[in-house]
């Protein structure tokens, strides 16, 4: 999988009802810095929006809260609220951003996928040639060197069948 390194978000993120909603909040401003925390948690952990230590691991609200540098109380609070405005869902134990892809850009991914692709292709491909020349190369020298062998027996042969040298004028 691709190494995440950019978190994608719409110049009218603040223009979302959910985002308005968490900023109507007394303290909306802490709530919309941990959904962004959140967001690059997620690409850190690069396990499609899943918060984990590993990809079998989920991370808990204790292991959040000691990242983010928040209280349990204050990281549970949130998670519900997010839960509620379905930003956040439940998904095998972990917690999971939900639409995950709406905050990358996938079409990119695919991208930088497909360029990969082409570039192990291409070197794969370059790699048969080389091996193919030196096939060819080997090949053509064994059948020189076979062919001068035989010359040369024939040569020797005809000395042989005649008692005669053959000489060339």
């Amino acid at each position: 999988m691709a190494d995440l390194q950019w978190l994608k978000l719409s110049t009218n993120f603040f223009d979302n009802n959910k985002i308005k909603l968490l900023e109507s909040e007394n303290d909306g401003d802490t709530l919309i810095r941990i959904w962004i925390q959140l967001l690059t948690i997620a690409m850190k952990c690069n396990y499609q929006g899943k918060l984990s230590i590993t990809e079998d691991k989920p991370m808990t609200i204790i292991e959040i809260s000691k990242i983010m540098g928040k209280s349990k109380k204050k990281i549970e609070k949130t998670l519900n609220i997010f839960q509620e405005l379905q930003m956040i869902v439940i998904e095998d134990k972990f917690y999971k951003i939900k639409n995950w892809s709406k905050y990358q850009s996938v079409d990119r991914l695919e991208e930088i996928r497909l360029q990969n692709c082409k570039r192990q292709q291409k070197y794969r491909e370059k790699k048969r040639s080389e091996i193919g020349k030196n096939n060819v190369t080997v090949t053509k020298d064994n059948i020189e060197e076979e062919i001068k062998k035989r010359n040369k027996i024939e040569q020797e042969g005809d000395e042989n069948r005649s008692g005669f040298r053959k000489f060339e004028f």
